[in-house]
């Protein structure tokens, strides 16, 4: 098989809480330097970083934190909010603290169509400046279906340089991929088909489970990028793997990194137990509790 573009592996990181539910700084600075050299970089307060649940100047700090740790080239700050002014004013931190990747989930909640999505996605890329815009698309999350040529347009027109695709969305990735304007580019969220994204034409993964195990999915997208069929076929068991214990769940993300040594593992959104057989899978592939 012939070499290809190495796919790029984002760790979408979860936003850590202490024991009164505030931001826990000390935990996410020894995460980012943990995951430093490990992925090719990350995704702040976007759904595994329970943005909903975030104020605006915990999302800064988030943003202050991650590019003090990664550098402005290997982050995306995710500025998605229901209300354009707050996603607006979301991009100028972000911006201001030296941001150059933005990630814009489309609003949620009231019901819009493709033009007030195009308006809300114009005022975000106005406020960035110089900075990359990438359009984030999660029906299941905001009720807000764009199909592949109606966001091509839309990207086309407001100035996107990308996508982040979550949920059935990915099913039509291909169509995505075609329907972006030249040069722009695409990232699924379905972390364990990367080796499809790649093949559609994508540019990689936006990734929750490797914030807790990255090797899996770097060495995934070396192997594709190498075409080397039996390290694919390796890494793709291990990524398997991470998926059915963690079961891509910010819950199981959150207590896998616990198992690791990050954080209590406490979500600041109501969330399901983690069932204790996904506990003892997750426990199989962390290894030992780390000693403090």
């Amino acid at each position: 098989m012939p070499e290809s573009a190495r796919a790029e592996v984002l760790a979408a990181v979860p936003t850590f809480f202490d024991a009164d539910g505030e931001l826990d700084r000390d935990t996410t600075v020894a995460h980012h330097a943990a995951l430093a050299g490990r992925v090719d970089g990350v995704f702040v307060s976007g759904t595994t970083g329970e943005f909903p649940a975030l104020d605006r100047a915990e999302r800064r700090t988030l943003t202050e934190l991650a590019l003090d740790a990664h550098g402005p080239d290997r982050v995306v700050v995710h500025v998605g909010a229901a209300g354009t002014r707050e996603s607006v004013a979301l991009t100028r931190d972000a911006v201001a603290l030296g941001g150059r990747r933005i990630a814009a989930l489309t609003p949620y909640y009231l019901p819009v169509d493709a033009a007030a999505v195009a308006r809300h996605m114009a005022a975000v890329v106005d406020a960035a400046g110089p900075a990359r815009v990438y359009g984030y698309l999660f029906t299941e999350r905001t009720g807000v279906a764009l199909d592949p040529a109606e966001f091509g347009e839309l990207a086309a027109h407001v100035g996107l340089a990308g996508v982040k695709l979550s949920g059935a969305a990915n099913e039509r990735l291909a169509e995505y991929v075609a329907a972006l304007p030249a040069g722009a580019q695409l990232w699924s969220g379905a972390d364990t088909t990367l080796p499809a994204v790649v093949r559609a034409g994508g540019t990689g993964i936006v990734s929750g489970l490797s914030a807790a195990f990255p090797e899996p999915f770097t060495a995934l997208a070396d192997a594709v990028a190498a075409g080397d069929t039996e390290a694919e076929r390796a890494a793709q068991v291990r990524a398997d793997a991470v998926l059915d214990a963690l079961a891509g769940t910010v819950e199981g993300i959150k207590a896998a990194l616990r198992h690791l040594g990050h954080g209590t593992g406490a979500l600041r959104m109501p969330s399901p137990d983690v069932p204790a057989a996904a506990l003892d899978r997750i426990a199989r592939l962390a290894g030992p509790v780390p000693v403090a």
